[in-house]
This record gives C-alpha cells, structure tokens and sequence, in this order.
C-alpha cells in the first residue's frame, strides 16, 4: 500500500528542522533580556513583572496571534486577584493560534514569567526559573507560526506561580475556551540548568509509551517521572509533590493530562546568581531538542490518544 503524506505534519516538522538551527541562540537572547537587571527579578507587581509583560506581548503581536476578551485595551492580559489580606493583583499574558486538524482542540503551553524580585539592592534575576521556560514558549510559538498545526494552541505566561500558582488557577477558574476542549497542558519551568545529577526530567508522560520510547533514543540527560516524584524523595517535601511544584499542578486536578519539562534545583535555585551567564548552552539545546521532538509527536495524535486512561 502506497504512504500517504499528511501534508501539515510535513510541514509542521520541515518548520521544527527549521527552528532547530536558530532556537539555542535565540532562546538563550530571550533568557537574557527577560532576566537583565531592569527586569528586576520579575515579582508580581512591580515594574520589572510590567516590563517583562511589554517585552512577551510585543512578541505575540509580532507572531500575529491572537488574544482574548479578557481585556480590550490589553488583548493579551488576564488579570486576576488572590490572597485575601491584603489583596494582590497577578496579570497572565496569554495568546492563541488556531490549529487545522483539530481546530476546537486546544493545548496550553505554560510558562510562569513571575519571580522573587529584589531584596534591597540585591536582585533575584530567575534566567533558569523561569525566564528559560518563557524563551521557550516563545520559540516554540514561533515554529507554530510556520506552518498551520492540528491542534489550536494557547500560549499562557502566568504570573504569581512563586506564590502558590495563582496565575494557572487563574486561567482555570476563567478559561477563555471550554475545559474540556483542552486536550493537554505543556508546562516548561526550569529546563536551562541541570540539577545535581545532570539530569532534565519530564513528568506526566507514564501514560505515553510511544512518546517515552521516542525520547529515550534520543535524550540520555532525560529521565521520566511518575507524577508523585522520585520515590527517594521526602514524602513532605512539597517541591517535590510535582503536581504542586509549577503550572501544571492546577490543570491536572482539573483532570487535564500535562507534560511538565523541568529541572530540579540546583545549587543558584531561588539566589542572585540564578543569571543568564550561568545557562549552560549545550544543555539548553538539549532541552529544547526534546521538547520540541514531543510537540512532533503530540500533533501526530488524535485527541482521543492524549486522553487519560480509563481505570
């Protein structure tokens, strides 16, 4: 029987070849410019988190996509509230590129551009945690615009993940398209730096055995886990309970699947010198290799293959 080519695929992994011989340069550009000293550590509220929100909607008007009704004047912001006393205000950046294949079907690619901010003159930069996840979306948002994918993608930078992912709930409780036509969520947080072993971890693809078996050809530095974590880890430790360690979390209890590509900390997690300089190129590369091998693979599937299965 003669192959039948499926003329958007083709073209969605001719535009990934494509971005592949740019993105470490333009990634690790991004990840500088979202944690320069202007920037000032990006805390929610503040003037460095209003810069980094010009900086990724600007790049989203530029990829031409498109917002939502959250807000006229701002198409790309959803504010949003949390904390009682005293009450704080958090603003996601958020935009969407309709897909062809699978048009009403959406995945959520997330990124928190949120982080620590300053403490007197000290400055918290967060190039690793999280200007690197939010470079990424943005290259990987680029490589969409190629080619017209199968599913609709929604491209989401939180705020207030550092103080207990509100910006994620946010979008939960408000979600600009029906839960459930969100078939999966994407969240990159932390794939710039390797953690003590050298490792990079995707968690969430146990359900996945062709995906995994994919990405084990391929990644040695990549190691899966079970949603729970490393079972070495304390059992109340809860950076490691994965689904409330970033974005993710809030989608999964919504019974969404997630992939999350992350690093465990390292020895700069959550200090000053969590800077731009200490990204380690070959491995940055390495990590965006694999998560954009799984977006191949995710746009090969129907919606029904990226659903839980059934107990």
């Amino acid at each position: 029987m003669r192959r039948q080519f499926n003329l958007p695929i083709l073209l969605f992994v001719l535009s990934c070849l494509h971005y592949s011989a740019i993105s470490k340069a333009d990634v690790l550009s991004d990840i500088q410019q979202l944690s320069t000293a202007q920037m000032q550590g990006r805390k929610t509220g503040s003037v460095g988190a209003e810069l980094a929100r010009q900086f990724i909607a600007a790049r989203f008007a530029q990829l031409q996509l498109a917002g939502f009704d959250y807000d006229t004047r701002n198409i790309y912001q959803q504010e949003f509230t949390y904390s009682r006393w005293p009450e704080k205000t958090g603003i996601n950046v958020l935009g969407w590129r309709r897909g062809c294949t699978y048009p009403a079907q959406y995945i959520v690619i997330t990124a928190h551009y949120d982080h620590l901010g300053k403490q007197g003159r000290t400055i918290f930069h967060g190039a690793d945690d999280n200007a690197s996840g939010v470079a990424a979306m943005l290259e990987l948002a680029a490589g969409l615009n190629v080619a017209c994918p199968a599913y609709s993608y929604i491209f989401l930078a939180t705020d207030a993940e550092e103080d207990g992912l509100h910006g994620s709930k946010a979008f939960i409780a408000a979600p600009p398209v029906p839960l459930e036509s969100i078939v999966l969520n994407l969240n990159l947080d932390m794939i710039s730096r390797a953690d003590r072993r050298g490792r990079l971890y995707l968690t969430g693809a146990r359900r996945y055995p062709a995906l995994i078996a994919k990405l084990e050809a391929n990644f040695s530095k990549l190691q899966f886990l079970h949603h729970r974590g490393p079972g070495r880890m304390a059992r109340n430790n809860p950076r490691y309970e994965w689904p409330n360690a970033s974005d993710h979390g809030p989608f999964y209890r919504a019974g969404i699947p997630y992939l999350f590509f992350g690093g465990q900390e390292h020895p700069h997690y959550h200090t000053p010198d969590d800077t731009w300089q200490r990204i380690e190129p070959q491995f940055l590369a390495m990590a965006m290799q694999a998560i954009r091998q799984t977006l191949q693979w995710l746009e090969q599937q129907p919606p029904q293959n990226l659903q839980p299965v059934k107990p």
